[in-house]
């Protein structure tokens, strides 16, 4: 009995020993949610206890939220956004009673049509989400309900066994440093009003690991000579910094384009395009070499710098990780073959017996 009233539930099994033990869940289950079910009469922390008003809590935390970056919190919105789309009704559900299935359900469905499926001679087909935005979408049910359940309206949080998707490691086509320099040579001379500029920022991405907004919005200022370095800014929140080494071709880089562009405020941009994508897929095409992004380019400096030799650890400070190096281990573990073999014939158990 739970508040006086019977429940009838089965236990699935026919092991007396192992009934006892489920039954104890089961009542614990039960009694939390007539703890969340009070009567109509009794008075609540809120009397609106629908997922909506959770779903304008969360959004207002992360708002609000001063150690988050700007680019963090543009990603947990956009997850919450996709979390309203594919379960529509979400807002106006009860809090009080959302159910472990309902939320399983939701996943399932989600993954579903998110991950996309390859037919017989059919190119693959991605309906929704890829498995890396359903698992955002995951994090954020979740951050939702725990909300409800931190003012006591549900008992559990019922999302909580919802089964994230498994990532598939992209691997990394990247091209040597040789293809790098004639990629970077052929943008230059393609002739086009802005190739240069286009040919800077490629280089300029390449050469020190930024992402492409914290390249795009270096300026003049930030860029100290006399200590050869760069300070990226807005990488943790909008007041924080980070230090990135210039190395030798990044110096030569910004020698020339100060060169060419003679005296410029100290405010001025460092590039002058926001994006170098069509050139660089037409660079690559022409030279048949695979298309690359701007976050090919910050993956291509983190693996010349450890295959020259830079500790991980150093490697993750430089783009601004703050995992101690767990992130990059993952990413950058399988480097080309040929440095592979170089580095094993390095290893030696001195001499032979």
């Amino acid at each position: 009995k739970v508040n006086g009233k019977q429940k009838w539930r089965g236990l699935k099994t026919m092991v007396f020993s192992v009934a006892k033990l489920k039954l104890a869940d089961v009542e614990k289950t039960l009694r939390g949610q007539a703890h969340t079910s009070k009567s109509e009469g009794e008075p609540t922390r809120n009397s609106e206890t629908s997922v909506g008003r959770f779903i304008a809590l969360i959004e207002e935390r992360i708002q609000n939220d001063p150690t988050l970056a700007p680019g963090t919190k543009e990603r947990r919105h956009t997850a919450i956004k996709a979390l309203k789309k594919t379960w529509p009704d979400l807002a106006q559900r009860d809090a009080r009673r959302l159910t472990r299935a309902d939320c399983q359900t939701w996943g399932a469905k989600a993954l579903r049509e998110g991950t996309g499926f390859i037919a017989p001679n059919v190119k693959t087909i991605r309906k929704g989400m890829s498995a890396s935005a359903f698992n955002k979408c995951v994090d954020a049910l979740r951050a939702i309900l725990e909300i409800a359940r931190e003012e006591g309206v549900i008992f559990e949080n019922p999302a909580k066994d919802i089964a994230k998707a498994s990532l598939k490691q992209k691997r990394l086509e990247l091209p040597s440093g040789e293809q790098f320099q004639v990629i970077a040579k052929s943008i230059a001379g393609a002739g086009a009003r802005w190739s240069l500029d286009c040919a800077d920022l490629v280089r300029l991405l390449a050469y020190s690991g930024l992402r492409l907004r914290e390249a795009t919005s270096l300026e003049w200022r930030h860029y100290n000579t006399a200590k050869n370095q760069l300070t990226v800014a807005g990488t943790k929140t909008e007041t924080s910094y980070r230090i990135v080494p210039v190395i030798v071709e990044l110096a030569t880089l910004l020698s020339e384009i100060r060169a060419r562009r003679g005296h410029e405020l100290e405010t001025a941009p460092i590039v002058n395009v926001g994006g170098c994508l069509g050139a660089l897929k037409t660079a690559c095409k022409s030279l048949g070499i695979s298309p690359l992004t701007h976050h090919d380019l910050r993956h291509l400096f983190a693996t010349r710098c450890i295959e020259s030799g830079v500790d991980i650890p150093t490697v993750s400070r430089w783009l601004g990780h703050s995992d101690g190096g767990a992130l990059a281990m993952k990413t950058y573990g399988h480097l080309r073959q040929d440095h592979s073999q170089a580095q094993a014939a390095k290893v030696s158990f001195g001499g032979g017996l």
